[in-house]
């Protein structure tokens, strides 16, 4: 199991564990936004606080430990992420009563679409990652001199599910262009879905105050 394998898993229980809370609290409705943007939180720090500040020779040798096993995490990852638009649809629907619960419904809606696009994002860049430092034909090309570490893997990543493409970073064979371009529109359908929920957020704190 990867390091990257054992934070999901770990992430993934105390967001469990973490839901629980507003059920015992008398507010169910809110336990799985809540226990997502947990795990998601505590995911994405973790991930990062660890692979952000590695240079290309340690970027390369965390890659190369991954190996292509994380295939099966990535679906789940991103799998939960899709999963946890039901869990906004849901919070949506629950803001359009005004009550204290109806405005963190629609509070941890925006936020949880929020984690579910940088999410993606993440998986994406780790994904990157192994491809350049496993196979050199189905790598991305940066336009510099060294090797890239996970900060730039994270620039193509975010770039991409941002504005669809990474300048100065160019895909060097069909497969990496296939898996761009999935990148490329999951993003696309992660942005509508964030535009619409950050009006829905306006409009339902508008109506309540």
């Amino acid at each position: 199991m990867s390091h990257i394998d054992r934070k999901a898993l770990v992430s993934a229980i105390i967001g469990l564990v973490i839901a629980f809370v507003p059920a015992l609290l008398g507010a169910p409705e809110l336990a799985p936004l809540i226990g997502w943007s947990v795990a998601g939180c505590v995911f994405l720090i973790w991930a990062w606080t660890k692979a952000w500040p590695a240079g290309p020779e340690a970027t390369g040798e965390l890659a190369r430990q991954e190996g292509r096993s994380r295939r099966l995490v990535d679906s789940l990852i991103t799998g939960a992420t899709f999963a946890s638009l039901v869990a906004v649809v849901f919070a949506l629907i629950r803001s359009q009563q005004k009550d204290p619960i109806g405005v963190a419904a629609a509070i941890l809606a925006a936020l949880g679409v929020v984690l579910a696009w940088a999410l993606v994002n993440t998986v994406y860049a780790f994904k990157y990652a192994r491809m350049y430092y496993h196979d050199d034909r189905h790598r991305f090309r940066f336009n510099q001199d060294e090797d890239p570490s996970y900060s730039d893997f994270a620039y193509a990543a975010f770039s991409i599910g941002m504005a669809y493409n990474a300048s100065n970073v160019n895909e060097s064979s069909t497969p990496s262009r296939r898996i761009a371009l999935g990148h490329a529109l999951l993003s696309y359908f992660f942005a509508t879905f964030v535009v619409a929920v950050a009006i829905n957020l306006v409009v339902s704190l508008g109506q309540s105050s």
